[in-house]
C-alpha cells in the first residue's frame, strides 16, 4: 500500500479500498450524493488539468484515499494527510496546518472534510498556499445534512454552505484564475438523501439485510428520476434550490499571469 506518498502498482490500485464511494451501490444510504460527486471528480480532473501527468497530489483529510485510482496513472505522487492515524495516512495533521511546503502540490483533493474544521478560512488559505500555480483543488461539503460529527465521539461538525457562501469562502482565500462549482442534485435528491439515512436505520431493525436494501433502493431510484425533472424552476443557483452537497473548483494563476 501507500507509504509516505508512493504511488501503488496497478495490482494495488485494482483492489484499492473505497470502492463503495467511487461507485455506490443504488441501495446504499450516500448513493445520492456520492454517485454525482464520483463523476464531476472524474470529468473535472480532466477539464481542469487536461493531459498533464507527473502530478504530485495531496488528499486531505484522506482516510483510505478513495478516490486515488482516479489519478493513479497520472500521479507522481499521492499524499493523505488526516486528523487521526490511519494505515494509508501519509501525515497526521490539520487542514489548518498542512505539513506541505508551499507551491509544492499540482492537485489537492478534499472530500467531506470543511464541515469539520476549526476554521474553513485558515484551510482554505492553506490550501492556496500550497498549491503550485496552475493546480487545482476539488473540494466538497455539504450543503444540507445531518449532523455528523467525525471523530463520531467529538462535536466536530461545524459548518454548512449555499452554493454562494461555498464560492465566497474560496474567493477570500486568494487569487484563483477560476472557480466553479457544482451541486450534487437539487431539492427532490437533497430531500431523498435525508430520507435514505432515516429509511436505512429502520432497514436495520429488520429481519435479514435485504428488506432495508430493497427500501433504500427505491427512495434513491424515485429520489434520482424525479430530480433529474422537478421543480424545474428551483434549481442551482436558482432562489428556492436546494442540495445536500457541492463540489467546488478552483484553478491557482500560473507565476505571472493577471
Amino acid at each position: 500500500m501507500s507509504v509516505a506518498g508512493r504511488m501503488p502498482s496497478q495490482l494495488e490500485v485494482d483492489s484499492w479500498p473505497g470502492r463503495e464511494r467511487r461507485s455506490p451501490d443504488r441501495s446504499d444510504r450516500h448513493y445520492l450524493t456520492l454517485k454525482p460527486l464520483a463523476e464531476q471528480l472524474k470529468s473535472e480532473l480532466e477539464r481542469l488539468l487536461p493531459g498533464r501527468g507527473g502530478l504530485r497530489v495531496l488528499d486531505i483529510g484522506c482516510g483510505h484515499k478513495p478516490y486515488l485510482p482516479f489519478v493513479a496513472d497520472r500521479a507522481s505522487s499521492y499524499f493523505g494527510v488526516d486528523a487521526v492515524e490511519g494505515p494509508l495516512v501519509d501525515a497526521v495533521g490539520v487542514a489548518e496546518e498542512l505539513p506541505c511546503e508551499s507551491a509544492s502540490v499540482d492537485l489537492i483533493l478534499c472530500t467531506q472534510v470543511l464541515e469539520h474544521v476549526d476554521d474553513p478560512a485558515r484551510a482554505l488559505a492553506e490550501i492556496h498556499r500550497v498549491l503550485a500555480p496552475g493546480g487545482a483543488v476539488l473540494l466538497s461539503t455539504h450543503g444540507v445534512y445531518l449532523y455528523h460529527p467525525d471523530p463520531p465521539d467529538s462535536d466536530r461538525d461545524y459548518w454548512r454552505w449555499t452554493h454562494a457562501g461555498l464560492v465566497r469562502v474560496v474567493e477570500q482565500a486568494g487569487a484563483w484564475e477560476r472557480i466553479g462549482i457544482q451541486a450534487q442534485g437539487n431539492v427532490v435528491a437533497c430531500l431523498g438523501y435525508i430520507v435514505a439515512q432515516f429509511v436505512d436505520e429502520l432497514g436495520q431493525k429488520l429481519p435479514g439485510r435485504l428488506p432495508g436494501r430493497m427500501l433504500l433502493r427505491m427512495v434513491n431510484s424515485v429520489a434520482e428520476w424525479l430530480d433529474a425533472r422537478l421543480p424545474p424552476n428551483a434549481r442551482i443557483p436558482a432562489p428556492g434550490s436546494l442540495s445536500s452537497n457541492y463540489l467546488v473548483t478552483a484553478v491557482k494563476p500560473e507565476a505571472g499571469s493577471g
